[in-house]
């Protein structure tokens, strides 16, 4: 069963999307609780419920404005606004390892075997991802620059939360 596919006249993302809507930021979700509205048993089919989840993700964030957060061996944390930030940078993170491996596969290929239309198109994928590469590591620079120019030297940072005294 797909996480699209209908309990009745509802695909699961939407059962999902729904009874997030009917929470609270803290709240969780836990998979017993997913498991009974899915109509899936927590225990044999937790992957279902994991795609139904990751289905509804987009809705939720784009209709709802909210976010889930997975909490091990329970089941999803609705998140506060403040941990939208943190969520966020963790997805860029991600995003830095993935460009340096997508970096790395490029510079490592054999070109003696591509043949020359190949080698043309490799070689304009590679200019494109040095160049994402590079402007994505000079903006970060930039960043850390005008950080360290406004807060001072370089704080701690811990994912999610926001000093309440830099809000007012």
């Amino acid at each position: 069963m797909s996480p699209f596919a209908p309990k009745g006249d509802r695909s699961l993302r939407v059962i999902v999307a729904e009874m997030v809507a009917e929470r609270s930021p803290g709240d969780l979700l836990t998979y017993e609780d997913l498991g009974k509205s899915l109509d899936l048993d927590p225990d044999e089919r937790r992957d279902q419920i994991r795609q139904a989840v990751s289905a509804a993700r987009p809705i939720v964030l784009t209709d709802q404005k909210r976010a889930l957060i997975p909490v091990r061996g329970q089941g999803y944390r609705v998140a506060w606004a403040s941990e939208f930030a943190g969520i966020a940078q963790e997805h860029r993170r991600k995003a830095d390892r993935q460009i340096g491996k997508a970096l790395d596969i490029v510079k490592n290929v054999n070109e003696k075997e591509l043949s020359p239309e190949e080698l043309k198109r490799h070689r304009a994928v590679a200019m494109v991802i040095t160049n994402l590469h590079t402007r994505m590591t000079s903006a970060e620079s930039r960043l850390q620059q005008l950080e360290e120019a406004v807060f001072g030297s370089p704080r701690p940072v811990i994912q999610g939360e926001v000093e309440r005294d830099e809000l007012t």
